[in-house]
């Protein structure tokens, strides 16, 4: 009798860490960013500039991403930068987005190929969002969002994207539950594999798994 109560305590447990689980959607895009028609400028599409203008400005996209860009500084100070810490950081500053304070904000370089910005909603209210980034066949996809009151990168595919064959290209993505699945095809036939990226309450943060 003791023993086919435990059970049951595990199962009922189970049950309810499932119904627990983080529910992750993934909506249409907000928007996107590509290289302008001159030298250090941008497109922005489907954001609200609240300031500044093609080369340097804030645009807020949605409700909550605010995006800080600032190109004058690749073209004025990159000539000057004598080491790579020093590229780094121009880099870093060139380009920002979270909260309307640029402090608190997450450096993503946008001066590639175009980024698209998709919301993440969580049945949580929680709210992350996907900046997907068109850099060829293996492509760039970041995570990031508000933790703690401080804007976060959760991952950056490509360092995963290198366990991958060159010969796959990024195919589609999706949420599936929990998690952020990116599906990779190789070119010519019907071979697939996937980054899943799940959500880990405990730690509070996206675990990553390669399936082939």
């Amino acid at each position: 009798m003791f023993r086919r109560f435990l059970i049951a305590a595990a199962v009922l447990l189970m049950m309810s860490a499932q119904a627990s689980a983080m529910q992750l959607t993934l909506g249409k895009s907000l928007g996107s960013i590509g290289l302008g028609s001159e030298f250090f400028t941008l497109s922005i599409d489907g954001g609200n500039q609240i300031k500044g203008d093609e080369s340097k400005g804030v645009v807020l996209f949605g409700e909550n991403l605010y995006f800080h860009f600032d190109a004058t500084l690749l073209e004025n100070q990159m000539p000057q930068a004598k080491t790579a810490a020093q590229e780094q950081k121009i880099f870093d500053d060139a380009s920002r987005f979270g909260s309307d304070d640029v402090a608190n904000c997450v450096p993503v370089f946008v001066f590639e190929g175009r980024t698209t910005i998709y919301p993440i909603i969580s049945d949580d209210g929680r709210e992350f969002y996907l900046l997907a980034t068109e850099t060829g066949g293996g492509g760039s996809m970041k995570v990031i969002g508000e933790r703690d009151g401080y804007w976060v990168q959760y991952f950056d595919t490509s360092e995963m994207r290198k366990l991958i064959d060159r010969e796959f290209y990024i195919d589609e993505f999706h949420a599936a539950g929990d998690a952020l699945v990116f599906v990779y095809k190789q070119w010519g036939t019907e071979n697939t594999c996937e980054l899943y990226y799940q959500w880990d309450a405990a730690v509070d943060w996206f675990g990553v798994e390669l399936r082939q």
